[in-house]
């Protein structure tokens, strides 16, 4: 087993894992700019 190997293998899953909470994020934002756009309209 190549250290190498493994240490990118790692680092693509923290980048997937890090991609999917940010998505979480923005959409959790959308929604909540959504529910005070439609308050205030």
């Amino acid at each position: 087993m190549n250290p190498n190997d493994t240490k990118k293998d790692l680092n693509s899953k923290i980048k997937k894992e890090l991609g999917k909470s940010k998505l979480k994020v923005l959409t959790n934002e959308k929604d909540f700019l959504v529910k005070n756009l439609k308050k205030a309209g």
